[in-house]
């Protein structure tokens, strides 16, 4: 009997320890709430956090997504609430340390093909016309992008990419920023899922893809050195081994829906 209470006593002093442990190796990434086809939150899934998740399968840490908004996810990781952020950039943070280059994006302003903006233009052309862009575009897009922003009266960032559609489409917005493959994720999506006339008719629009952006590699942000660390070299092996390429074929469907949505 007092063996049998001693193990008892013992799984009860060292449950909660091992459950802290567990809870300590848990990765908590900010993502935003869903950027098709590189993050999809119904699924846990995505470009980058397959990505993510398969460099440390072989570890200790776990990868918890929080989904919040992108400016908000920045806010909660310079509080020291979260263990990473996805999509950085050089020469925007602080503090902590960026991963090598883990995706690219294009991004494109987009616009309706009946307004006939010409198809390159610099992009103070966009000063005087009404801009809807992801959150903290101003600062990830580059110096020129930044100055019309900050000049343009009729700018705005919004949190869910999905909004900017309907900015475009049905709200006769001149110009909305974001990624090609993002783009033609909600544009079919928006197609699939308006079947009265009228709303067919307002997404069946042409439109037309402003290639005034260069393409965007975007890294990760870790709080941890050394764990930043393990991460760039396990990214290195996906490359390597084959499992990286394996990651953007699985998705090769979503990323080219903007020609599909034609």
């Amino acid at each position: 009997m007092f063996f049998q209470r001693l193990i008892i006593f013992v799984a009860l002093v060292v449950a909660p320890v091992a459950s802290h442990c567990e809870q300590s190796e848990t990765l908590e990434f900010g993502v935003s709430f869903s950027i098709p086809p590189w993050v999809i939150k119904d699924t846990d899934s995505g470009i980058e956090l397959d990505i993510l998740k398969e460099a440390f399968a072989d570890s200790s840490y776990r990868i918890r997504p929080v989904y919040v908004p992108f400016a908000l996810a920045f806010k909660l990781y310079e509080a020291g609430k979260l263990d990473g952020v996805i999509n950085a950039k050089e020469g925007v943070f602080e503090e902590g340390f960026l991963s090598k280059p883990v995706v690219t994006f294009q991004n494109v302003a987009v616009s309706l093909k009946r307004k006939a903006f010409p198809e390159k233009f610099n992009i103070d052309f966009m000063s005087d016309k009404f801009v809807v862009a992801f959150q903290r575009a101003r600062d990830l897009l580059g110096p020129k992008f930044s100055a019309m922003a900050n000049s343009n009266p009729d700018y705005q960032e919004i949190a869910k990419q999905s909004l900017q559609i309907n900015l475009l489409f049905v709200r006769d917005t001149d110009f909305i920023v974001m990624d090609r493959s993002i783009f033609g994720y909600y544009w079919h999506h928006a197609l699939a899922n308006y079947q009265d006339s009228k709303g067919r008719y307002n997404f069946n629009q042409e439109v037309q893809l402003h290639y005034v952006f260069e393409p965007s590699p975007y890294r990760f942000l870790f709080k941890s050195e050394a764990i930043r660390d393990q991460f760039d070299k396990a990214l290195e092996q996906m490359r390597e081994d084959g499992r990286y390429d394996q990651i953007l074929t699985k998705y090769d469907h979503l990323t080219r829906l903007y020609s599909a949505a034609r």
